[in-house]
């Protein structure tokens, strides 16, 4: 497994309930307005992105007007310019795809390989930062955000992964966010 640098890893692989999941959060790069204030995996633009797939196949003129493609969109729009158009199309036909996979021959923990479905119990942004939104809860899905949206789509109540905590509570460290927002300006300034 992938080690991660700001987290621990609390369990063996068990298995993690659906509809308990969050999708992570991230101050400046999510458009929270957009989600509706509400994080939980079954309101999320990811399962409506395979409900409008489902329905309307690759129709990019209809997918370009999902919160999904928006969201992407919107990263784009605050300096991350490597996701352009044709980013946003290919990361939508890798989600359809793990959907694909899930649904044909189910959940197989080997293919993850170094990077399995990791949920941490409280919100990254809580417990390192003190961000403390109603709406920020836990079960954040720190990776396997693409499995789980397809395990919530096809209907299952769990999913195999791992718990993991914050290694560095309270610190306000920034670990990965320091690269990983490194093209958001001022990005620091408004979350503090």
């Amino acid at each position: 497994m992938k080690k991660h640098p700001d987290l621990e890893i609390t369990s063996g692989l068990v298995e993690i309930p659906i509809k308990r999941l969050n999708i992570r959060y991230i101050p400046v790069v999510t458009p929270i307005e957009m989600w509706n204030y509400d994080m939980s995996l079954k309101n999320s633009p990811h399962v409506e992105l395979l409900e409008t797939i489902k329905r309307y196949k690759f129709d990019w003129d209809i997918l370009k007007e999902t919160r999904y493609w928006k969201e992407r969109k919107h990263r784009y729009d605050i300096g991350f310019k490597d996701w352009d158009k044709r980013k946003i199309k290919n990361h939508i036909k890798r989600r359809w795809a793990i959907y694909n996979s899930l649904r044909i021959s189910g959940f197989r923990p080997k293919l993850r390989g170094e990077k399995p479905i990791v949920v941490l119990k409280e919100p990254f942004w809580k417990t390192r930062f003190g961000v403390d939104n109603e709406w920020l809860k836990g079960f954040e899905i720190h990776d396997g955000g693409g499995a789980c949206m397809a395990a919530k789509f096809l209907g299952w109540s769990t999913i195999p992964g791992y718990y993991a905590k914050d290694k560095c509570p309270g610190s306000k460290k920034k670990g990965v966010f320091e690269h990983k927002l490194r093209f958001v300006e001022d990005r620091w300034k408004e979350i503090f």
